[in-house]
């Protein structure tokens, strides 16, 4: 491969932003900068600082021949392999992990939509202190971002589901005898726990939008998560490696308003969504949307109506993962919707009895639903505690002891089996 790289500056996966400051300095190809120094990139292209000309440049020098690999090109195995390592956040709930592949993904984003009070917040708040787990303990020990639009996130609630998990990382350590465990769990305490989220209160769909389009530049600034790796053993690793959750709490607040152009509503949230997915995928972050739901009218004689997640089917597309949060009678469930890597058998042949249930959508094949709590401590398993927990964020269970009817036609035309 010759050393001068004949490939175009418009075919290298660079910013936007950086793409149109070299074009402009007058850099045509990837042979035009293979010869300098970030410094001098930066002094020549007015406006570009030298962490993107390094950056730049590391594109330029790896940029392949026309007719070698189209630039940002991966192979099915490079994919594959990433899928594998990818990092993923527990919610401490058994049954959730397996259903959601071990956890909430990294690099991904992963919606969960239900009705009020079924737990939506609780999950919000339980994964932005479970993400601070210490990695020598499993975790990734990182920071939380959390974007409140609705005003539900509550401090004191945190702190409760914070003490709960010390605990759990206390008892952990002390069954090991590694002093670097035994080190990161100490240093996992509740005033560590509570200024590792980093709250964010969004007034309007303005604030909330411009929030999501900012965030790459927060995260630039942290530490890369990267520095202790997976083990989290390294020399000199910190407990707290920068931001690996990014929570929106909820999504749909601001866009449930009155909107007079729909247009603009659609092209807004489809910008929102982009946004995210390509913070997920540069940083390698676990993006978290909380959705309502919405009633959607059947088109048929019976005059019924199903529950669907809130925003229209467009909206659809912006998670890789959907999980819908409902009660049936008492009890809390977990549905899943969608995955880009779903668990063997989780959808097509999902366990029966305890563990999990059967339930059939509208249309389309029998997938599982798995029973949660919100208790005291947080989400955890159904029945590890009495007295059915601490409810969700905007109150209590509001429907429970009625029939479900998300996702699914009214009890009397398709009644549960």
């Amino acid at each position: 491969m010759p050393s001068a790289p004949r490939t175009p500056l418009v075919a290298l996966a660079l910013a936007p932003r950086v793409r149109q400051q070299l074009l402009t300095a007058g850099y045509a190809t990837a042979g035009d900068l293979v010869h300098l120094s970030p410094e001098a990139l930066a002094a020549a292209a007015a406006g570009l600082s030298t962490a993107d000309a390094a950056e730049a440049l590391s594109f330029a020098l790896g940029a392949p021949q026309p007719g070698w690999r189209l630039s940002g090109a991966q192979s099915a195995r490079e994919l594959l392999q990433s899928e594998a390592s990818r990092r993923r956040i527990t919610t401490l709930c058994p049954e959730l992990d397996v259903l959601l592949g071990g956890g909430v993904a990294t690099g991904a984003v992963t919606e969960f939509c239900g009705v009020p009070g079924v737990g939506k917040t609780q999950l919000g708040m339980q994964l932005s202190v479970d993400v601070q787990i210490p990695p020598a303990l499993g975790g990734l020990g990182g920071k939380a971002v959390y974007i409140d639009t609705e005003g539900s996130f509550m401090p004191d609630r945190v702190l409760d589901i914070a003490a709960a998990a010390a605990r759990r990382v206390g008892e952990a350590a002390a069954c090991s005898n590694d002093p670097q465990l035994t080190a990161q769990a100490e240093s996992f305490t509740l005033q560590s726990v509570l200024e590792g989220v980093l709250y964010f209160r969004a007034q309007d769909s303005t604030q909330q939008l411009a929030l999501m389009r900012t965030l790459a530049a927060l995260l630039e600034s942290q530490p890369q998560a990267r520095a202790c790796g997976a083990g989290g053993r390294a020399a000199g690793c910190n407990r707290l490696l920068g931001v690996r959750l990014v929570v929106v709490d909820s999504v749909t607040f601001h866009f449930r308003q009155d909107w007079k152009d729909p247009g603009l509503r659609a092209r807004l949230l489809a910008g929102m969504a982009q946004d995210a997915a390509e913070l997920a995928e540069a940083r390698g972050v676990a993006v978290v949307f909380i959705n309502q739901v919405t009633t959607k009218v059947l088109d048929d004689s019976s005059g019924g109506g199903v529950l669907v997640p809130a925003l229209g089917e467009s909206w659809g597309q912006a998670s890789s993962t959907r999980v819908a949060l409902f009660w049936e009678g008492p009890q809390r469930l977990a549905h899943l919707l969608k995955a880009s890597a779903v668990p063997p058998g989780a959808a097509a042949q999902p366990q029966q009895g305890a563990a999990g249930r059967r339930r059939r959508g509208a249309a389309g094949p029998r997938v599982a639903a798995v029973p949660f709590d919100v208790t005291p401590e947080g989400v955890r398993s159904a029945g590890s505690a009495a007295g059915g927990g601490a409810g969700g964020g905007g109150g209590g269970p509001a429907g429970a002891g009625a029939p479900p009817r998300m996702w699914q036609q009214q009890q009397q035309q398709h009644p549960h089996g």
